[in-house]
């Protein structure tokens, strides 16, 4: 084992490819700083003032009527004209910074939206507001706010909420960029077959020693993340323990560090399942664009169909996009499936032990040869 590891990491230091993913990682992130501040991402205020034009478009889907106490509009015309003042002091609050009102005003709205599903003809507007399930996030994370009368708002220019922003989306990507890395684990070394002759090692132990090595480059990428990150440190840290609203059971607050945590402890599990899918895959199709190619069919399927995931709740695949899970994003499916991460880890943790014993059982026998 030890020699495999030796002849792979003196490959795999000077590997292109290895030094193309590290610069990638390292461009993605800085990417998204210069995103945030050229689109304005987190602008509270230009947010809100989004949400105004949206809650007029919501009431241009009825006649003008009485939205008083008295009047003779629909329950539902007045809620939504209420949600509408409340989006109105949102905007005032945040103009001149009165952070508990804004809070105040978040937690009216949220509260107004949790009354308006039950009330008549909210199928007319539902696909301009939050799901139910999304507005139930919204309304525990602004209620804890008010009531814990907290006058801050988080900003993306800060390093702990810049990382926050970034791995609530890492999850949209992680597997198709792990896939790209692992598409040729195996294929590569072939080209250099006169070295690995010299140290003759079972196949299983060398593709062992392969997983190895790209996990020290996935937890070389997950580490250069925060480095890349690190001239944000001059704007401020942020708050550690701001919090973050996400589905684990049932709606929940954590901290911003535990999310971010719970996000790696995703990547690096997600980041084993390739590879190992690509070993298989590289063994059986012998071939790079194949196995990117099948890996490409399996994450996208459930994302172009998402009927699928109301069918086999419990596909890996599933599970790839961890932050939707996070977010709680099966439960507002047609047909509603209640998965967590949990589940997740569970049955990739379950897949990853499979694959270790296909591996170990039909890939053990014999000795690498030339290709």
């Amino acid at each position: 084992m030890l020699q495999a590891l030796k002849v792979g990491l003196l490959i795999e230091r000077s590997n292109r490819k290895n030094i193309v993913a590290l610069l990638a990682v390292f461009v993605i992130v800085f990417g998204c700083m210069f995103f945030i501040k050229a689109q304005s991402v987190g602008d509270q205020l230009n947010e809100k003032r989004g949400d105004y034009y949206s809650s007029r478009a919501v009431l241009s889907k009825f006649q003008v009527q009485d939205a008083s106490r008295d009047g003779d509009g629909s329950e539902l015309f007045k809620n939504l004209t209420q949600q509408k003042s409340a989006v109105a002091l949102q905007i005032a609050s945040l103009t001149v910074e009165n952070y508990p009102m804004y809070y105040e005003a978040s937690y009216r709205i949220a509260e107004l939206r949790q009354q308006a599903f039950d009330m008549e003809e909210y199928e007319k507007v539902e696909d301009l507001l939050p799901s139910k399930f999304q507005n139930s996030l919204n309304y525990l994370y602004f209620k804890t706010m008010y009531e814990s009368g907290k006058n801050t708002i988080s900003d993306l220019s800060h390093y702990i909420p810049f990382l926050l922003y970034f791995f609530s989306l890492v999850g949209v990507g992680w597997y198709i960029f792990m896939s790209f890395y692992t598409s040729s684990i195996l294929l590569d070394d072939f080209e250099h077959s006169s070295i690995i002759k010299g140290y003759p090692v079972r196949f299983d132990q060398y593709m062992i020693s392969k997983c190895i090595i790209a996990f020290l480059y996935v937890v070389a990428f997950i580490v250069l993340i925060f480095i890349s990150a690190s001239p944000l440190l001059f704007n401020g840290l942020g708050d550690s323990s701001e919090k973050v609203a996400v589905y684990l059971g049932e709606p929940a607050l954590i901290s911003s560090v535990y999310y971010i945590v719970l996000c790696i402890v995703y990547m690096i599990v997600i980041s084993i399942f390739v590879m190992l899918l690509s070993i298989i895959l590289n063994v059986l199709l012998k071939n790079m664009y194949l196995t990117l190619f099948v890996h490409f069919i399996l994450f996208f399927l459930p994302i172009i169909f998402p009927s699928i995931i109301s069918m086999f709740p419990y596909n890996p695949f599933h599970f790839m996009n961890f932050n939707e899970i996070l977010n709680g994003m099966p439960l507002d499916l047609v047909r509603p499936v209640d998965v967590t991460m949990n589940i997740g880890l569970l049955i990739m943790s379950i897949c990853i032990l499979i694959m270790l014993f296909v591996i170990k059982t039909f890939f053990s026998t014999g000795r690498i040869k030339r290709a």
